[in-house]
């Protein structure tokens, strides 16, 4: 775990296997007719919860040498669950599965540890109601989730004002057992990998965008198809390493088989603007989803940049490490819009300006925007991290140590397990 204000980042990368394909794959796998392989999946917490989950559901998963073999069962299938379902920290987990079971004709309890079950999933539940499920949340807002599944789920159209790829997959989830078509628009774009396995499994799903809004259309006409899938690289655990690398001239950093989502390397533009020396190369589609290799050769200090709210959700994960790095970049850079961040595992917004102060770098948070005053000195640091169990902010903050005269102090670090168990080991690996 060695990285101070001399270290450089150098080597090829793997980055572990993408959370929210990891996710998705599961669930998608395990509506499916037949035997699907996976290999590659993501082994944190939260997706292994995930995977617990669909287990309970009816659905058998087999571990094989480095694969999962997943047996499927039919949309409106599921079993009902003799216990509750506890999803840890994974709020992915909790949403998407809530959309499944709410058109299932089952009673589900879903519950999460001392952060999730403070998390909004209103957001989510009230598209789902609609379809005809009976849903209860403590406060009307949080979980405990308790869930009556409707196994005749009402086909209707949904607009999705807040962007979130969470609210549109639980939706879409609950319309594979919707007799109809279900209608969705998106006011902003958000990560479409629910949408491209199911183009990859045969569903009968239609998508087109114009500059205003995205449109979705499905209709279960058609069974989902087995799969063999190879999960790729997880852009939000690479940013970590790819930022890292940007941050001091002199890394050299080559990063293989990373997932180039256009919905997901919105910080890979923000670090070029930046001056981020970053090459993209070996583009090659697999399932619907680009995959590329990235080349970081990094020969110039970073400046700022202002960051547009319209931009956020392509980059809302790696807002944490961005932070870090517009505070060693010169100016002032601003991130505009982050409300969403405050609903994140914990206040991010909060905990980064936090955070920030401790290290020794001036940031001003006017309204949701963050306002950060960069420069090439060294930051005092030796400074206790809080970050609230929150795995982003953590690694960012350990990050941060680059760029500081002495090391932070980090009190826990076991909540890493959740997106990223082994990433300490891999920093260790690629310092220099």
């Amino acid at each position: 775990m060695s990285l101070n204000k001399k270290s450089l980042i150098k080597g090829t990368y793997f980055p572990p296997g993408d959370k929210s394909i990891s996710h998705r794959i599961l669930i998608l796998a395990g509506q499916a007719i037949g035997k699907s392989e996976i290999s590659n999946l993501l082994q944190g917490e939260d997706v292994i919860n995930t995977l617990k989950a669909m287990k309970l559901l009816g659905v058998q998963i087999k571990k094989k040498k480095d694969k999962y073999i997943i047996f499927g069962i039919p949309p409106g299938s599921l079993f009902e669950p003799r216990k509750v379902i506890d999803f840890g920290n994974s709020g992915t987990g909790i949403r998407l599965i809530s959309g499944l079971i709410s058109s299932n004709n089952i009673k589900v309890k879903l519950v999460g540890d001392a952060s999730l079950s403070n998390r909004p999933m209103k957001r989510v539940t009230e598209h789902l109601t609609k379809m005809g499920s009976k849903i209860e949340l403590k406060k009307n807002l949080f979980p405990p989730i308790k869930i009556k599944g409707n196994g005749n789920a009402v086909p209707l159209s949904f607009n999705i004002k807040i962007p979130s790829a969470q609210i549109k997959s639980a939706i879409m989830l609950a319309a594979l057992n919707t007799n109809g078509k279900v209608k969705i628009k998106e006011f902003k774009t958000t990560r479409d990998h629910t949408e491209n396995m199911l183009y990859a499994m045969g569903y009968n799903i239609k998508v087109r965008e114009n500059s205003l809004y995205r449109f979705i259309e499905m209709k279960n006409d058609k069974e989902l198809k087995s799969i063999k899938y190879n999960v790729p690289g997880d852009p939000s655990s690479a940013a970590f390493f790819i930022s890292a690398a940007c941050l001091k001239p002199g890394s050299k950093l080559v990063v293989k088989n990373i997932l180039f989502n256009g919905t997901r390397i919105g910080f890979i533009k923000t670090l070029k603007n930046m001056g981020g020396n970053i090459s993209v190369i070996n583009k090659r589609k697999i399932h619907n989803e680009l995959v590329a290799d990235i080349i970081i050769e990094q020969k110039n200090n970073l400046c700022s940049t202002i960051i547009k709210s319209d931009d956020i959700p392509l980059q809302i994960d790696e807002i944490p490490i961005l932070s870090v790095v517009a505070s060693f970049a010169n100016g002032l850079t601003i991130f505009k819009g982050l409300k969403e961040l405050t609903v994140k595992e914990s206040n991010r917004l909060e905990l980064i300006h936090q955070n920030l102060k401790r290290i020794g770098v001036k940031s001003v948070i006017k309204k949701y925007d963050l306002h950060i005053y960069g420069n090439r000195d060294l930051k005092n640091g030796a400074a206790i991290i809080k970050h609230n169990n929150d795995h982003r902010i953590l690694m960012s903050f350990f990050i941060s140590n680059m760029i500081c005269k002495k090391n932070n102090i980090i009190k826990d670090k076991s909540c890493v397990k959740t997106s990223y168990p082994t990433f300490f080991k891999h920093i260790s690996l690629f310092t220099n």
